[in-house]
């Protein structure tokens, strides 16, 4: 099953110029991966605690069973990508 990306025109030239072959490795990637991957396994993380209108949280769960994701990681997943002003809040 395909999934649709929604690409902003910026995001879309990236995807365009690597699948039109246009980017080649800078070094080993091997090594790169298993420094990334390092990184990320010793990335300090912190515990919090929030209030969900059970709703929300019904809703959250659903959707992670449906990607195969569990719901802890999607909450990460959007602060992560708010913080790094990657989604912004519409709070209308």
């Amino acid at each position: 099953m395909m999934t649709e990306l929604n690409l902003d025109a910026f995001e879309q030239d990236i995807l365009d110029s690597v699948e039109n072959d246009e980017w080649r490795s800078k070094g080993n990637i091997q090594e790169r991966l298993v420094e990334l991957q390092d990184f990320l396994k010793h990335e300090k993380k912190k515990s919090v605690s929030i209030r969900l209108s059970e709703n929300d949280l019904y809703a959250l769960k659903k959707k992670g069973l449906e990607n195969g994701v569990p719901y802890q990681n999607i909450i990460q997943i959007l602060v992560h990508q708010y913080t790094s002003n990657k989604i912004h809040l519409d709070v209308s």
